[in-house]
């Protein structure tokens, strides 16, 4: 769902484009599909074939990266950020938490958003098991 993109329409509901690699993967289809039934705004899914991008790291507005492991890296890499049903509730958790629905020009303005962003961050990084990464967290 990283690659995913929503777009609100011009009645007001919301589009979800999708690779076809979400169409093509049971459980993702599955999610997509009872989703567009939920109480939400979100009522349509569009799948699109972007595999070239997908295979070649994405563009400069792909949200993810795909990396190519074999086992012993994959050993090597840090746990806490694979994803697991576990760790998509927590992530879930601290989206529900931290993501505002929308950000207006006076939310700029107040440093308010800077502490909110920093807090986020924190919690994150934690979540994560990746240290102390930014220098606000390292004073």
């Amino acid at each position: 769902l990283f690659n995913t993109q929503l777009l609100t329409l011009k009645d007001g509901s919301m589009a979800i484009i999708a690779p076809t690699e979400c169409q093509e993967n049971p459980r993702v289809a599955a999610y997509l599909a009872e989703l567009v039934t939920r109480d939400t705004p979100i009522r349509q899914v569009h799948y699109f074939d972007v595999k070239q991008s997908m295979r070649n790291g994405g563009g400069p507005a792909c949200l993810r990266l795909r990396v190519a492991m074999n086992d012993q890296e994959l050993d090597a890499v840090n746990p806490a950020t694979l994803i697991n049903d576990m760790q998509f509730a927590r992530l879930n958790k601290w989206v529900d938490k931290h993501y505002r629905d929308e950000l207006t020009e006076d939310d700029l303005r107040d440093p308010q958003l800077l502490i909110e962003s920093r807090t986020a961050l924190d919690e994150l990084t934690q979540l994560l098991k990746l240290g102390s990464v930014y220098p606000f967290q390292q004073d």
